[in-house]
């Protein structure tokens, strides 16, 4: 009973060093935790926050194109002249013009791994739908030199 008595203050010391040990790891495990949770969170609030601004970007843009004194002044421009020559009247092409960059903006979400791949799969044949629409191909043709490279090769590879 006395050699035990006699280890029992390194046996204290032991069990207590290791509670310390294991709480050290369990904090660094936690503080881990806690970063990519908060990155994450972070990567969410800048998702959130391009998609509102590129949602008011969009919505004046087609408000400023809609409107008959941009309209008549765009009939004075070569390149827009030309544009229109593909389409019916201009508010087809500003509708066109905006479906493309609508879904530019969302191959950029899904190739940042931004969006689920069920939603990106339903934009995608949402996409190659709409690319069967003669004015959108006319369109595209026209418009295309002004998109990422990446999403020409995306688009052209739907015509």
């Amino acid at each position: 009973m006395d050699s035990f008595l006699t280890y029992m203050p390194f046996i204290s010391v032991a069990v207590i060093a290791g509670l310390f040990i294991m709480a050290l790891l369990n904090f660094s495990t936690l503080r881990k935790s806690m970063q990519v949770q908060s990155e994450q969170q972070m990567k969410n609030l800048k998702m959130q926050s391009e998609q509102q601004i590129y949602s008011r970007i969009m919505d004046a843009r087609i408000k400023l194109e809609s409107t008959e004194t941009f309209t008549k002044m765009a009939k004075e421009s070569p390149v827009f002249a030309e544009r229109f020559t593909v389409v019916d009247n201009p508010d087809e092409y500003y509708t066109i013009v905006a479906f493309l960059d609508l879904f530019e903006f969302l191959f950029l979400l899904n190739k940042r791994d931004m969006m689920d791949t069920e939603i990106w799969s339903r934009w995608k044949s949402l996409a190659e739908t709409i690319m069967t629409i003669p004015k959108f191909k006319r369109v595209w043709q026209k418009t295309k030199d002004v998109h990422a490279s990446e999403f020409r090769d995306f688009i052209d590879s739907l015509c």
